[in-house]
């Protein structure tokens, strides 16, 4: 680009120069006086030149074919030195380019439409229009620059003389016509500027195209609408605690018929009834031996819907000697929900009411992505037998997998369970696990507190006991970790929506360059639980056993523990350990996601008078346009609680520069208009233009009607050597036999510079033969002379 604007500025001064004193160049005659045309004749010549520019040419031959015009070719004007015929040919470019300039500033400032657009297919044969308008006008500019160089440079290799009718053809890059320039004997400068040129209008005439597309059609998303500070009357120990002990519990929880949304083991019953579904959802001859994961289970909190995800899969480092069948879970923290439920609700009701452009939307989204934590869970399990109540052997816990070796004591590492490191832990035999409260022929557990040194990274672990009839006692062993990580929430709210809104969760970014997921209101179930320590999560729990035991109470309808009820659904392809770590990595990731439900949202809204029913409502114009907080709180009153971003997004069809793709053709298209006003400039500031061989018709004209040489010997039926391409070519003027009228002819190889000076082509001035005579050339010599025909050739050129 740089060389090329270097090489205008330059062409233009240096043609300026050139052309001040052109006078009859190649003649000792002066040039004849032609009369002043009238007002008429130069309204109709500005009329073809406009026609011509716009390749509407056709229109011409048929008005003067209907009202009886001669169609007889004249001598015509090779290139013109007029401003105003200059900016009347440069009108090809004034479509093409407020067009892309249209697509650029809506797209820059951005335009939502709303949930739809009516003819959306319509705008992909605009896009195609406006593509073929671009191209028409590159092939001009490449053309003008072209023809520069065969009027009044030192010539034009033979591979660029047709270049602007090849810029839609990727392979003229490698073809031996562009090559032949760069290996030809022009000047270094020279041979850069048409070669950076060609290769500039190529490759936008391949993207030209798909750029305008991309900004054209409106592209359906989510457009930020509004953005505000929540605040919860909660600290954030208190709603991401690091130590969860029974006093976390409400007393109601102490009683099995009073359960709330609060108490650890709310909603175990979603999970029961989702796993009994589950299981019959694709009949067992059709499983082939797998079975359905990641699960989604839905559980609610107050005002929300949140789903409880639970994941089980081989663990990725199968040459470790971990648990490669370990279960993770996670859910979105109740209490945030709730009150970004709450938030989503006020911002719905505001749109209603506000006649807002977001009114017209297919979703809202409302999504907190900072400063935001919710519960992973992990749980490993192996297999072990008590041999009798005499057996006080110590018992052995899994290391969960992703568990630096670095960061655990080797001492007490063995390989206890099968196929599976363990850590042995003598805190507790097996003797004493036999007397775990419950009936024998029900599943039971014993919580045990594992110490961080040698269990670093646990959290809790947990010892069931299978059902039996005999002394023998099948036992699992089990080591849950859990840990705060930070996520992304987004709840879906619809306008004037009521009832529960359903959130939804990812990771976000950390420093360890985790998953994220970057779209409002993606549900990430496949791959939204990472949990690899110690890079995540980053704030490990530690559980005690008075808060975990309520995580597993008695069912009153039942009357057996919820631990049982669940492992009775039997999952299909899984044995007893993987369904117990399953079942606790759901159980543990739901109740911690349910401390702190106390916590609510505060502050006054600010609002504004509905001017129908008198009402306070919130004010929508404020939120959407993000000017600030709509909730009003006391500083010194909200110093310690929690206080969260809401960021809110509309659902619908907009033009905006998200993303990489419109940043990308945006600059694709700055690039065709700066080439465009810099083309402009130059026709306006010189004043020369000519449509004179544009077409291959034309050019295989002039080629006719010129004199044969020697240097394309052999060429007729075809080119294979690099040599032709590289050859210069020029358009000079040759007299007529007659040595009455001057003609132009292409001119190959090298010519005497004192020789080409004089045969320049002259600025506004007619060129046509004698040779036939055939015609009156009034218009050349002022005078008439006799129609005869000489079965000579004749040579022709358009002066439009």
């Amino acid at each position: 680009m740089v060389v090329i604007i270097r090489y205008v500025v330059e062409d233009v001064r240096s043609f300026c120069h050139r052309t001040s004193s052109w006078g009859s160049v190649g003649s000792d005659k002066p040039l004849p006086e032609v009369p002043e045309p009238t007002k008429l004749q130069k309204l109709a010549d500005y009329l073809k030149t406009t026609l011509r520019a716009l390749g509407l040419n056709l229109f011409v031959y048929f008005f003067k074919r209907y009202y009886g015009f001669d169609l007889d070719e004249r001598p015509k004007i090779a290139f013109h030195r007029n401003r105003g015929k200059a900016l009347f040919r440069s009108l090809i470019h004034v479509l093409p380019f407020t067009v892309a300039m249209i697509e650029i500033i809506i797209n820059w400032r951005g335009w939502y439409l709303g949930a739809d657009v009516d003819g959306l297919s319509y705008f992909q044969f605009a896009a195609k229009l406006h593509e073929m308008a671009m191209q028409s006008s590159l092939a001009v500019i490449v053309f003008s620059y072209m023809r520069s160089e065969l009027f009044s440079g030192s010539g034009l290799p033979i591979g660029a003389m047709l270049s602007g009718l090849q810029l839609t053809q990727v392979s003229y890059l490698w073809s031996m016509e562009l090559w032949g320039i760069g290996l030809s004997t022009l000047s270094i400068r020279r041979k850069l500027g048409i070669m950076a040129m060609i290769v500039l209008a190529v490759l936008l005439a391949s993207t030209a195209g798909p750029s305008s597309a991309v900004l054209m059609i409106p592209r359906l998303g989510y457009w930020p609408a509004g953005s505000t500070h929540i605040w919860m009357n909660i600290t954030s120990e208190g709603l991401w605690p690091s130590n969860v002990d029974g006093s976390l519990v409400p007393a109601s929880c102490s009683q099995a018929p009073n359960i709330s949304n609060a108490c650890p083991s709310s909603e175990w019953k979603s999970m029961h009834e989702f796993f009994t579904l589950s299981n019959q959802m694709i009949p067992n001859p059709y499983m082939g031996g797998f079975s359905v994961t990641p699960y989604s289970v839905q559980v609610t909190g107050r005002t929300s819907l949140r789903q409880l995800i639970i994941q089980h899969q081989y663990y990725k480092n199968m040459s470790a000697p971990y648990d490669h069948q370990a279960a993770k879970a996670t859910s979105q923290h109740a209490a945030v929900a709730d009150a970004l439920s709450t938030t989503g609700s006020l911002w719905s009701m505001a749109l209603e009411f506000s006649g807002s452009k977001f009114s017209n939307l297919r979703d809202g989204v409302q999504t907190i992505s900072n400063s935001y934590y919710q519960p992973y869970t992990l749980a490993s399990c192996g297999s072990d037998v008590i041999e009798g109540r005499e057996d006080d052997r110590p018992v052995s816990f899994p290391i969960p997998p992703g568990s630096s070796p670095a960061m655990l004591s080797k001492a007490n590492i063995s390989m206890e369970l099968p196929e599976m490191m363990t850590i042995t832990y003598p805190g507790i035999d097996r003797s004493e696990i036999l007397q775990t409260p419950g009936p024998i022929s029900d599943y039971r557990i014993k919580w045990v507190e594992l110490p961080q040194d040698p269990f670093n990274g646990t959290s809790i672990g947990a010892v069931i006991l299978e059902p039996t009839k005999n002394a023998t006692q099948r036992i699992m062993l089990c080591n849950l970790s859990a840990a705060w990580g930070s996520s992304s929430l987004n709840i879906s709210s619809f306008p004037a929506a009521s009832g529960t809104n359903v959130a939804t969760s990812s990771i976000v970014d950390t420093s360890f360059n985790l998953p994220r997921a970057r779209d409002y209101g993606q549900n990430q179930a496949d791959s939204v639980i990472t949990y690899d320590l110690p890079l995540f999560p980053q704030r490990l729990i530690n559980i005690r056993e008075s808060w975990a035991r309520y995580l597993n109470p008695i069912d009153p309808v039942s009357n057996r523990s919820v631990l049982s009820s669940l492992m009775e659904v039997k999952l299909i392809h899984k044995n007893d350990t993987t369904s117990a770590a399953i079942m606790l990595a759901g159980l543990l990731a739901n109740g911690l996601s349910r401390i702190g439900l106390d916590g609510q949202l505060q502050g006054d809204l600010r609002t504004v008078t509905d001017p129908v029913t008198m009402r306070p409502i919130a004010d929508g114009a404020y939120w959407f346009a993000g000017k600030g907080d709509i909730f009003k709180v006391d500083p010194q009153q909200a110093k310690d609680w929690v206080k969260l971003r809401v960021q809110s997004a509309a659902e619908g069809y907009a033009y905006s520069i998200s993303g990489l793709a419109p940043k990308v053709t945006i600059t694709i298209l700055l690039v065709y208009c700066f080439l465009t006003v810099l083309h402009l400039f130059y026709t306006t500031l010189t004043g020369i233009s000519s449509t004179s061989w544009d077409s291959i018709s034309e050019f295989m004209v002039l080629a006719v009607n010129s004199s044969p040489t020697e240097k394309l010997r052999n060429t007729c039926a075809g080119i294979i050597s690099m040599n032709i391409y590289k050859l210069p070519v020029r358009v000079l003027t040759s007299r007529d036999e007659a040595d009455e009228d001057e003609h132009l002819e292409l001119v190959f190889g090298s010519v005497d510079e004192g020789a080409a000076k004089k045969s320049r082509i002259s600025e506004n001035r007619r060129y046509g033969t004698m040779l036939g005579r055939g015609w009156e050339h009034e218009a050349v010599t002022g005078r008439s002379l006799p129609c005869e025909y000489t079965p000579r050739r004749s040579r022709c050129f358009q002066d439009i």
